[in-house]
């Protein structure tokens, strides 16, 4: 017999929990990647293996030994690493591949995470919408979809990704409720700190705040209290995370970001809106099978689903005050991702010059997939609960605009293709689009019809199903998996091998240039290629020092003679920074030997002060003699005693990624010169006594040693982490009681 909708629906919603839903999600990943689950393979696309794992193996190492990652002596002649932030060298689960098999136990990470995402959309879907079918789909779309997919290549992408629901979810309970709420949400804006994710960050407290001013428009809190209650969780979650936040915002004032770095490079084509429901439209594939927009580089794919695209439009035509409020950041996501073409991100650098420190503009697409996948979970509460007849024509109208619009998607892009479109990869793919959207709608209508009770959930589940197929094949896979022993040992082929300490490799800017563009549609053989050359951070994964990397923070004295270096500038500069190895530039994975690179610490050169402008024209002109003489800064002049002294040796040192030792005899006070990146953590003293760390060589170190026999220690001391570690330790405390006294609540919707 038939049934209303509301008692079917009411039917059959029991049945969708989030243990169900988890299960799902779970088939879903164990179908789609079963070789990343069982450890036979792991991801090496792009920057999961130029930089994720290997930042991984090094914050592995770095536990492992027994010491805190502070710095990475082995890129641009040291940096930070922890105050990078996006090195999760602070998350707590970085813990689980710290102590278990690398790589299986990175992959479990970042798979686990995809688990955590769904399951806060789910919780935050049904406290929103009091339907479990609806929070499964909301939470479906928001972990399983092209953007969260392809994030599985940034470790902290998507573990902040899947903090994102959470936190808006505990967020909102804090505005409304205060008192011992603000606990649990700061906790986990904490957690979310931690990812070191600043974009993701931001917008999570975006949609937070449009929740609060929600809230307080229906008269469910008063707008200052709200405000009050979210700033002690933001205070609470930033003391709890201090010790990241301090060490991040110090780098920040010395690096070479600044409010004029973020450009409107890889921002979202104007036609990229056509991508959310044809995902490879205007795409063109590389070699590796992966299709990406020529404009921007960022994610390969931010297509939703055509089902929940379908699910999203429904609730458009519904309206409601939570509907409007998604649609607006929806919306402002995609106005915000067209960069200058959208016209708004430029007037809001202007007001919010903050702005400007972030790259890709691409990236406010997170909101709106955000904000779209909770939009289909509203769309789906809305149809589970109606008439039989409305809810088909409330279907209706969505199918027949969302079936025109892939269609003329298509006609366009057959007629008008781009030079490196492949259409023989495009249309069929569009039509299976159709087919989903056919099939999708076809078993929402099932839910009206002549099915028994005990199987009503039937067509739900298979809608879900198919939506998360729909997800997982709408384009070639995002993320190729290489064979796990890709991250074996394999030492490059150069004799002899640098170590830490004597002497460092360097890509010349030819092989840079080749690297840049080496194809090679063997997984396994590409990547390993790429660990020859020590592209990128591959040299933290043999261990080996080099003048380079690729990091979201360099320092700003050290990148400036970084440029010179690449553009085949410097002279005698990477003599000086002790590059023993050189990659060939007419010959892949071919290492030049070079027999007069200086060692890691020399001594002995005559100081000559100069302003900065000066000493860059001196070191990229042919009077730079790093063996005679060493810039140091006009301020300088009046302190330095030591002059030239060609006698003075450094007898031995030892070097460690925390510490270096040195052991020097001098005829007269000496500078001693250390080719390392100059940064204010870094203290001296000499026989114990501390003196004074100068910058040398524009980026560099250098202290002042007096006549005689002296054991000289640089020592990396960052006041400002262990500051924040006690704040730290101090919040965390006070939360955890807050959290215990509140006596463990559940989140509403979470089982």
């Amino acid at each position: 017999m038939k049934m209303d909708a509301q008692d079917a629906g009411r039917d059959f919603d029991g049945w969708f929990s989030a243990g169900k839903f988890l299960l799902l999600l779970g088939l879903l990943l164990l179908v789609f990647f079963p070789g990343i689950l069982l450890g036979t393979s792991a991801f090496f696309y792009r920057d999961a293996g130029l930089f994720s794992y290997p930042v991984a193996y090094y914050l592995r190492d770095s536990i492992r030994a027994g010491h805190w990652p502070l710095w990475n002596p082995y890129n641009n002649c040291g940096l930070p690493f922890l105050a990078q932030w996006n090195t999760l060298a602070l998350y707590p689960a970085s813990l689980l591949y710290v102590a278990l098999p690398f790589p299986w136990s990175l992959n479990v990470f970042l798979l686990g995470h995809i688990l955590w995402a769904g399951w806060g959309a789910y919780a935050l879907g049904f406290r929103w919408f009091g339907s479990r079918f609806g929070a499964s789909v909301a939470g479906l779309a928001f972990a399983w979809n092209g953007l969260s997919l392809h994030c599985l290549m940034w470790p902290c992408h998507i573990a902040a990704l899947a903090w994102m629901p959470w936190v808006i979810l505990l967020g909102e309970r804090a505005a409304t409720e205060g008192g011992r709420a603000v606990f649990l949400p700061a906790l986990a804006s904490a957690f979310q700190l931690a990812t070191g994710s600043p974009e993701i960050i931001l917008f999570t407290w975006l949609v937070i705040a449009g929740n609060a001013a929600l809230a307080a428009w229906r008269q469910e809190t008063r707008w200052f209290t709200a405000g009050g209650r979210l700033l002690a969780v933001a205070l609470l979650a930033a003391s709890i995370s201090a010790a990241q936040l301090l060490p991040w915002l110090d780098l920040v004032m010395h690096s070479d970001r600044s409010r004029s770095f973020g450009g409107s490079d890889w921002s979202l084509p104007l036609w990229g809106v056509a991508n959310f429901f044809v995902p490879l439209f205007h795409a063109q594939s590389s070699v590796s099978g992966v299709f990406m927009q020529a404009e921007q580089q960022w994610t390969s794919s931010y297509y939703l689903g055509v089902l929940p695209l379908l699910l999203v439009l429904v609730a458009l035509g519904r309206g409601g005050e939570r509907v409007l409020l998604l649609a607006a950041l929806a919306l402002g996501g995609i106005v915000l991702a067209l960069g200058d073409a959208g016209f708004v991100l430029p007037i809001m650098k202007r007001c919010l010059p903050l702005l400007g420190f972030s790259r890709y503009p691409i990236k406010f697409i997170v909101l709106t997939i955000f904000a779209l996948s909770l939009l289909a979970g509203a769309g789906a509460a809305w149809l589970q609960n109606q008439p039989a007849a409305l809810a088909l024509r409330g279907l209706r109208t969505p199918g027949v605009l969302l079936a025109m619009g892939i269609l003329l998607i298509l006609a366009i892009g057959l007629s008008f293709p781009f030079s490196t479109d492949s259409l023989a990869v495009f249309w069929p793919n569009t039509l299976a689009r159709l087919l989903v959207l056919a099939g999708g709608i076809a078993l929402l209508g099932l839910l009206y019809r002549w099915i028994h009770p005990l199987w009503r959930w039937l067509p739900a589940a298979a809608f879900l199903l198919l939506a998360g197929i729909d997800a997982g094949i709408h384009a070639p896979p995002q993320n190729p998996p290489v064979a796990a022993q890709a991250y074996a040992a394999y030492p490059p082929s150069m004799s002899p091998q640098p170590v830490l300490g004597e002497a460092r490799v360097m890509l010349s800017s030819g092989a840079e240039e080749t690297m840049e563009h080496l194809v090679n549609p063997d997984p396994l053989r590409f990547y390993l290629g790429q660990r020859a050359e020590l592209f990128s951070d591959c040299n933290l994964l043999e261990g080996i020092p080099k003048v380079d990397g690729f990091f979201s923070l360099h320092l700003a004295w050290e990148q400036k003679l970084a440029g010179l270096l690449r553009a085949g500038k410097g002279g005698k500069l990477s003599e000086f920074l002790g590059v023993s190895q050189v990659a060939s530039a007419e010959h892949l994975f071919v290492w030049e030997v070079k027999t007069n690179f200086m060692h890691f610490a020399t001594i002995g050169q005559k100081p000559v002060f100069m302003d900065d402008d000066q000493v860059l024209k001196e070191i990229d002109s042919s009077n730079f003699s790093p063996r005679q003489i060493v810039y140091l800064p006009l301020a300088a002049k009046g302190e330095i005693l030591a002059g030239a002294d060609p006698g003075a040796r450094v007898l031995s040192s030892k070097v460690t990624p925390s510490e270096c030792l040195f052991t020097t005899v001098g005829n007269g006070p000496a500078m001693l010169v250390v080719a390392q990146s100059y940064y204010h953590c870094w203290k001296a003293s000499v026989d114990g006594k501390p003196v004074k760390v100068w910058r040398a060589n524009y980026a560099f170190q250098a202290v002042e040693v007096p006549t005689g026999r002296h054991e000289v220690r640089l020592k990396y001391t960052d006041h400002s982490f262990w500051a924040g570690a006690a704040l730290s330790v101090s919040a965390l405390g006070l939360c955890l009681a807050g959290c215990f006294k509140n006596g463990g609540q559940t989140v509403q919707g979470a089982r």
